[in-house]
């Protein structure tokens, strides 16, 4: 990352708003940069980052003693807060500009803000999604060039840390950024900046990992599926679409996509009254990670009065079987059964287990435990990382 000079005029200074990159001017922009505000808490998630940055002269409060963490930052306010702290030159803006006009010009030519990120509005409160595209590029000079999107850059951020998710682990990618918000942005980039590290949330950063590239392997495990979606034959007249795999930590309350599990999966299982997504040996779900497979299934053949699932058509070796028996509509409800009596094409949801010793013996010895095998006389094998089932440092197709 190539620092240059800031460089900031009296009178920007004095025509901007309380996100100030020169505590010393407070006065004259009507506000106060006192290390303590009426509505700040030191029991307040942002309160650390709010010291900090107003300590460095980045961050003002306003001229009642307050700082209003929950007011809406606006998108010139927020590239004019990260131009401040990556010191990026900027010039005093010509006549009849903007105040911002600067600011937006020097993060264009530093390679942090594209043009055709906003629509133009920037008066308009920023988005987390809008923040996120520029805050990763503030960090990570290959971003700054070639073509990116938005699922890239937001996984991008999530899994360096910048951006958490919020209440629920949801990314809430359309909400409206506050200042508190914001300044914690900020001190994170500065931290990642000076060569330290972030904690990962990492229910955020399997959402936006999924929504990037369909499995959240490197969240949880730091694996490598093959790219999704991908196309393999199940059986002669049978294909098999992969969409999606999702990987969910059965011991870890917290996990990502666990609120997607019907009632009665997690827990003692009680043998007359099995409900939820239950194991093949209908044990308690223990020491293990779901892995939950989205895959379309189609068939080029009619064969009459026959249907199958998934598992009855191929098998896993190395992972345990599991089959949603719930009634409860949750977004891994599914039909059980492909049907075959007409060209078909169904959606369906495939559940695997795997104890989560043999993940750590897959990724200390890169052992080939991920891959499927028919059954029958047509003979399939169909595999999830590299050409022989290894997804820890395996050449991946």
């Amino acid at each position: 990352m190539k620092t240059i000079k800031f460089v900031l005029s009296c009178a920007i200074a004095a025509s901007i708003l309380p996100f100030s990159p020169a505590a010393g001017k407070a006065a004259a922009t009507g506000t106060t940069s006192a290390p303590g505000f009426k509505d700040v808490k030191s029991t307040d998630w942002f309160y650390s980052s709010i010291q900090k940055l107003t300590a460095n002269g980045l961050v003002n409060g306003f001229e009642d003693g307050t700082f209003r963490p929950q007011k809406e930052v606006s998108r010139a306010e927020f590239i004019k807060l990260v131009s401040a702290a990556l010191k990026i030159e900027t010039a005093a803006p010509s006549a009849g500009d903007a105040w911002y006009k600067p600011y937006v010009t020097a993060a264009v030519e530093a390679g942090i803000h594209k043009t055709n990120d906003f629509n133009g509005n920037w008066t308009q409160p920023i988005t987390r999604q809008e923040m996120a595209r520029i805050t990763v590029r503030a960090v990570e000079d290959q971003l700054r060039t070639g073509t990116t999107t938005d699922p890239q850059l937001v996984y991008e951020a999530t899994k360096r840390g910048i951006i958490s998710g919020l209440s629920g682990g949801e990314l809430g990618l359309k909400e409206k950024s506050t200042r508190a918000q914001a300044t914690v942005i900020i001190d994170r980039i500065l931290t990642l900046l000076a060569g330290g590290t972030l904690p990962m949330d990492k229910r955020a950063a399997s959402y936006a990992e999924v929504a990037y590239t369909g499995t959240n392997v490197e969240t949880m495990w730091g694996g490598k599926f093959r790219q999704l979606p991908f196309k393999a034959k199940i059986r002669n007249y049978i294909n098999g679409e992969f969409k999606q795999i999702l990987i969910l930590d059965m011991d870890d309350k917290n996990s990502p996509y666990r609120s997607w599990l019907p009632d009665g999966t997690l827990g003692k299982l009680d043998p007359m009254k099995l409900t939820g997504i239950v194991k093949s040996n209908t044990q308690e779900w223990k020491n293990e990670y779901m892995m939950a497979f989205r895959i379309e299934l189609s068939n080029t053949k009619v064969v009459k009065n026959y249907f199958d699932q998934f598992r009855g058509m191929i098998g896993a070796p190395y992972l345990m079987s599991a089959v949603n028996i719930s009634t409860q509509k949750t977004p891994f409800s599914t039909e059980l059964y492909f049907r075959l009596d007409t060209i078909n094409s169904k959606e369906v949801w495939v559940f695997y287990a795997i104890k989560k010793e043999r993940v750590e013996r897959a990724q200390k010895f890169d052992a080939p435990f991920f891959y499927f095998e028919t059954y029958g006389n047509d003979h399939y094998l169909l595999y999830l990382g590299s050409e022989d089932g290894r997804i820890f440092g395996g050449k991946n197709e």
